[in-house]
């Protein structure tokens, strides 16, 4: 069985919208990019082009990147690149992810942003 790595690298991209982020909503960069992550898988039709031009970025152990919920988020991991048909490549895939899904909050400005995110439909 395919391994779930110990640390993650973002890109440098992802890595300057996070600091953004965190300036406009006092969010840590974890916790934006398990944001991220989730944007990105609830919309299928926006992660044909998920991918990522470098891993230069941030690094995060992941229990930092994941927190108490890392096995649920590996378990969506390992269904996204089985529906997709993907090779294992999770510290890729995440940071691609996270790209998708942060292109996705660029809207956001304030902490008030953030929480209408949780109330989409």
């Amino acid at each position: 069985m395919n391994t779930f790595p110990q640390k993650f690298k973002i890109s440098t991209s992802s890595t300057a919208k996070l600091k953004y982020l965190k300036s406009k909503t006092g969010l840590t960069p974890n916790i934006l990019c398990r944001y991220a992550f989730a944007l990105a898988l609830s919309d299928e039709k926006g992660l044909g082009n998920a991918s990522v031009s470098d891993l230069d970025g941030q690094e995060f152990n992941a229990p930092t990147l994941f927190g108490e919920n890392l096995d649920i988020y590996e378990a969506l991991l390992r269904q996204f690149v089985s529906s997709n048909e993907l090779a294992w490549d999770p510290v890729r895939h995440v940071a691609s992810l996270v790209e998708v899904g942060l292109h996705k909050m660029g809207h956001i400005r304030s902490l008030k942003d953030v929480a209408r995110l949780t109330s989409r439909t």
